[in-house]
Parts: C-alpha cells; sequence; structure tokens
C-alpha cells in the first residue's frame, strides 16, 4: 500500500511540473561549453641510426634523383648519336636538357664533355674559360666627324679623267698624223710622226677639259671614244678596199680621219642620251675587237682573189660588233673588269693557232693559212665563251649607271621559241604546243607559237 501512495505521489508531482509556464523574467541560462578539442597523437619519431653519419658518404640518392638521371641517360645517347652525325645544334640542345634533369652524376658528366666539343666544331668559346666582362653602361659617343677632303678631280685614279684622256689622245693624235703626212710627199713619215705625237699630247690634255665642263661621265665619254674609234678603223679599212692597187699610207690615214671624225659627232650624240654604262660600251669594245680580228682570219679561210677582201670583212666584223653591243649591252650584266678577262681569252684563243702556222707554214700551197685562218675564228669563238662562262659570276648587279639600283628583270613573255618581255628583254624560250583556236579554222588542231611578246 505504501509502494502505491508513493507512486501515485511522484506521478502527481511530475504532472504539476510540467502544468508550470517558464518565468519570462528568469535568467538566461548561459550556454554550456563544447568539450576541449582531443589532442592528437605526437608524430612518432624516426628510427634513430644504429651508428654514426658519415658527412663525406656518398649521397642516398631518392627517387626523384634516379628517375632524373635515367632521362638525363637517354637524352645524353640520343646527344651522341646526333653529335656523330654531325648535327651540332641538336645534339647540343640534348645535353643541355640532360645537364638540366640531372646536374650530377655520369651523365651530367659526358653532357659536358659534348657541350665542350660542340662547342670547338661550331667555333664557340667556353665561357666559364674567359673572364666574365663587366658591362660597360657609359654612353656612346658619336663618332668623329672626319673633315670633308675635297677629291681631286685631276688625279688618275678618276675613270672620267683617264678615259677623256685616251679617246682625246687617240683622235687628236690620228688628226694629227694625217696632217703630218702631207708634208713631204716622198717621206710623209717624217711630218706625220712628230705631229702625230704633238696632236695626241695635246688631245690628252685639252680634251677632258671639254667633257668637264660638258659635265659627261665615264660612260658618256666612252661612248663617244668608242664611235671614234672604231668608224676611224671603218674609214681606214674602206680607204683600203676602194682602191686596188697601190693605196699609200696617207689615203688610209685621210679615210681613218673621216671616220673617226663622223663617228665622234655620232658617239656624241648617243652620249648625251646617256642610256649605256661603261660595262656596256666595254662589251660594245669587245665585240667589235673580236669583229675585226675575225674578219681576218675568215679572210685567211677564204683566200679571196684580191687583198682587199680582208678589209671588207674587217669592216663588216667591226659593224656587226658594234651593232651587237649596242642591242645586247642593256640585257647584261658586263663589267670593263669583266669583259676585259673575257677580250683577253679571245685574243689567246685566236692566236694559239698562228704557233701551228709557223710549223706548218707552206709557200707553194694556201693549206696552210685556210687550216690556221678556219682555226683562229673558232679559237675566238671558243676563247670568248669561256671567258663569258668562267666570269658569270664576276661584278654582280653593279652594271647599272651611277645612282640607280638595278632592277630585278621581268618574265613575264608568253611560251614561245623566242620572246620578248615587258622589259624589253628578248629571249630564248621553249617549244610549246596550244590547241588550235576555233576561230581560225573549222577543224581541231594545235599550234606551236615561234615568236611571242608582251608589251
Amino acid at each position: 500500500m505504501r509502494r502505491v501512495l508513493l507512486a501515485a505521489a511522484v506521478i502527481t508531482s511530475t504532472s504539476v511540473v510540467r502544468a508550470q509556464p517558464a518565468d519570462p523574467y528568469a535568467p538566461t541560462p548561459s550556454p554550456t561549453p563544447a568539450p576541449p578539442p582531443t589532442p592528437a597523437p605526437p608524430p612518432t619519431p624516426a628510427p634513430t641510426p644504429t651508428g654514426p653519419t658519415d658527412p663525406y658518404g656518398p649521397e642516398v640518392p631518392t627517387h626523384d634523383a634516379v628517375l632524373g638521371e635515367q632521362v638525363a641517360e637517354s637524352l645524353v645517347v640520343r646527344a651522341q648519336e646526333l653529335y656523330d652525325a654531325r648535327v651540332f645544334v641538336d645534339a647540343k640542345q640534348l645535353a643541355v636538357e640532360a645537364l638540366v634533369a640531372s646536374p650530377k652524376g655520369q651523365a651530367a658528366e659526358h653532357a659536358k664533355f659534348l657541350i665542350s666539343a660542340i662547342n670547338k666544331q661550331l667555333g664557340i668559346s667556353d665561357a666559364g674559360d674567359a673572364p666574365v666582362t663587366p658591362l660597360d653602361t657609359a654612353p656612346i659617343a658619336p663618332p668623329p666627324i672626319a673633315p670633308a677632303v675635297p677629291r681631286d678631280t685631276d688625279g688618275p685614279s678618276d675613270p672620267a679623267l683617264l678615259a677623256a684622256r685616251v679617246h682625246g689622245g687617240l683622235y687628236a693624235g690620228l688628226i694629227g698624223t694625217t696632217i703630218g703626212s702631207f708634208f713631204s710627199k716622198d717621206t710623209p713619215a717624217g711630218g706625220a710622226i712628230p705631229v702625230g705625237i704633238v696632236g695626241g699630247v695635246v688631245g690628252g690634255l685639252f680634251f677632258p677639259r671639254i667633257t668637264d665642263r660638258l659635265a659627261w661621265s665615264q660612260a658618256q665619254i666612252m661612248t663617244a671614244g668608242a664611235g671614234s674609234v672604231w668608224a676611224g678603223v671603218a674609214g681606214s679599212l674602206i680607204a683600203d678596199a676602194v682602191k686596188t692597187d697601190g693605196t699609200t699610207a696617207r689615203e688610209v690615214l685621210v679615210g681613218g680621219s673621216i671616220g673617226s671624225t663622223v663617228g665622234l659627232l655620232a658617239g656624241a650624240g648617243l652620249a648625251t642620251r646617256d642610256n649605256y654604262t661603261p660595262g656596256d660600251l666595254a662589251l660594245v669594245d669587245t665585240l667589235a675587237g673580236i669583229g675585226v680580228f675575225g674578219g681576218f682570219t675568215m679572210g685567211m679561210l677564204m683566200q679571196p682573189a684580191e687583198s682587199e677582201a680582208y678589209s671588207v670583212n674587217a669592216v663588216l666584223g667591226a659593224a656587226g660588233g658594234v651593232v651587237v653591243g649596242l642591242v645586247a649591252a642593256p640585257n647584261t650584266n658586263t663589267t670593263p673588269r669583266r669583259m676585259l678577262r673575257v677580250a683577253g681569252l679571245a685574243a689567246a684563243g685566236g692566236a694559239a693557232p698562228f704557233l701551228l702556222y709557223a710549223g706548218i707554214h707552206d709557200k707553194s700551197s694556201t693549206t696552210d693559212e685556210r687550216v690556221t685562218g678556219l682555226l683562229s675564228s673558232v679559237g675566238l669563238v671558243v676563247g670568248a665563251y669561256v671567258g663569258f662562262r668562267l666570269t658569270r659570276d664576276m661584278d654582280v648587279d653593279l652594271d647599272v649607271p651611277g645612282g640607280t639600283k638595278k632592277v630585278a628583270p621581268v618574265d613575264d613573255a608568253p611560251v614561245a621559241v623566242v620572246g620578248r618581255h615587258s622589259d624589253g628583254r628578248w629571249s630564248l624560250g621553249m617549244l610549246g604546243v596550244q590547241p588550235l583556236s576555233t576561230q581560225l579554222a573549222p577543224q581541231p588542231g594545235l599550234a606551236m607559237p615561234l615568236v611571242g611578246g608582251a608589251f
């Protein structure tokens, strides 16, 4: 019974407590503090070595060091292969990469050896062998300006002056020789020689003043001089050819003086246009000289009935050389230095057969003259060809007028055997076949152009 009453009292007390309202004016209870964090367990200390550590012993390699050494060995092996194949730049790059992958070790030593050997092959000095020069940060002073030195226009090194003296002396000497030959009918040489010498000296001194007043360049002086020289040669040969019997030296001099004067005037007119370079005129002189000499050698081959035929052949050769030179010169790369070599080889080729002529000469036959003339003519052509071939890379792009720039040639000629480009050059093309237009023929066909041009 007591237990029942005690249980009833407990139940009644609990119900009362649940039914009581909360006191709004009661103090707020403080929050319950969080429990402190559980401390982490201390790290397990590394096992202590059983013996003392050798500070000078080998370094124990790690996993990365071993991998780097393997990569470096592979790179060094490939670098060695490239070095043996003489691909030095790529071999050095791989050796440097091997040295970066493993700065120490056997592969690094091999890489350093390869880098040193490659530098020697490439002509590069090792930076470590030379002392490091500190960088000079001082401001760079401008170079001193040398005072202008007036050019000595009377010096022998001036090409224009030299050309004026040579051609002026030749023309005035020829005129003086012709005049002096009339001083004596019996001995024309008695007056021709001294007057010719005086005329040549006066012309060599006076003619440069004329060209200087005209402000002519070397090319213009050479243009007028070439006209005077080759027209004078042609006039002398024509004077010999027009008279079959008894042509005198005075008559030859008169013909040469007339031709030289006419050629000088024509050359001066052409020089005012200033279309040629000194190399162009050197080509004209070379081809004209080959033409004159070739005319004589062809006369030996022909053995004409009259000796004046030699002069006619030489005139034709000189005229042909001048015309071909004037037409071809603007489309070629020739300089006086180059043409001097071409002329020398052509002269050697033409003169060599005369050594044979001295051994085979026979007064009772003309076969020796014919053989020598043929061989000499061929030697001229072969010598000139060899000269052009051997000097084809000499003075490239230097055959231009003063103050101008070499313009690249334009290759726009249509397909044809002979073609003209829009810049005025003519050249040999190739064989080409194209369909025939139906407007030209009703049936289909093919056509092969022989000449084509662009303008």
